[in-house]
């Protein structure tokens, strides 16, 4: 299941104790699979790396942030505007693997980043207001790409302490909704609960896989075959969550693909 059709199931949730919830699942679910894998005595040695530990801590706020602003979108209707973040996160990760990995940009990159940023201007000129939830969605997902790009640790690993410190702050805050009975979850076998414990499998998976590509690819690349994801998102808040979806709107998405599509065919040629 799409993710915008899941969190849409629980929309009645408020967001930050849905991304509290996806925190710690995200790691009970990792924990699991990583001590069945015996990399557990890997994932301590990760202590004796300050800069590893640093990089890390800075990531687990980030992707903290990009939960739950694309949460909230779901939460308010919003999917196309989460949509439009992921869109511009490419644009981000080139840039900044242009700047800080020295990945360069030949004429047909460049053509096809120039389409792109053309795209997502469409995109943002025709909003309503300030596309404040895509900027923030777009921004700490491509700085996440980046930071984790710099240091050598296994995607699982790294994963493994983002969501376990994301949990040391959601634990107790889940336990305080707990303690006044406002909070949704409960050790039962009800809906709400099921889908909650559920948000930990459907957030590591995908960016399990994200994490272990960017070890095998450029940023740059890696950042456009992301677009897949907020496509699907696209689709998915038209023809299945009903969002209205203006002109202007498919004109950019069908300029952004065309983008991406000579971006691929650079990369597979080289």
């Amino acid at each position: 299941m799409p993710q915008p059709l899941f969190f849409n199931e629980i929309k009645y949730v408020p967001s930050l104790e849905v991304a509290m919830h996806r925190g710690i699942w995200s790691f009970v679910f990792l924990f699991i699979c990583l001590f069945f894998l015996n990399e557990i005595k890997d994932f301590l040695l990760l202590f004796k790396s300050f800069k590893k530990i640093i990089i890390l801590s800075i990531t687990s706020l980030l992707i903290a942030t990009n939960w739950l602003g694309f949460i909230y979108s779901v939460n308010i209707d919003k999917v196309q505007d989460a949509s439009l973040g992921y869109f511009l996160t490419p644009m981000i990760s080139i840039s900044l693997g242009y700047f800080f990995l020295n990945e360069k940009l030949n004429i047909r990159k460049f053509i096809s980043v120039s389409l792109m940023i053309s795209a997502c201007l469409i995109l943002v000129f025709n909003l309503n207001n300030f596309p404040y939830i895509a900027i923030l969605i777009g921004t700490t997902w491509g700085i996440y790409g980046l930071l984790r790009k710099q240091i050598r640790v296994s995607p699982g690993l790294g994963l493994l302490y983002e969501s376990g410190l994301i949990s040391l702050f959601s634990l107790p805050y889940l336990l305080y909704l707990n303690f006044l009975n406002i909070g949704y979850f409960n050790f039962q076998f009800n809906f709400d609960s099921i889908m909650l414990a559920f948000t930990g499998i459907v957030t590591i998976i995908p960016l399990f896989l994200f994490n272990l590509g960017l070890k095998y690819t450029t940023l740059g690349l890696a950042g456009v075959l992301f677009y897949i994801a907020p496509s699907f998102h696209f689709i998915t808040s038209i023809f299945i969550l009903e969002e209205y979806m203006e002109f202007e709107k498919l004109l950019a998405f069908i300029i952004i693909w065309f983008g991406v599509g000579i971006f691929i065919y650079d990369a597979i040629k080289k």
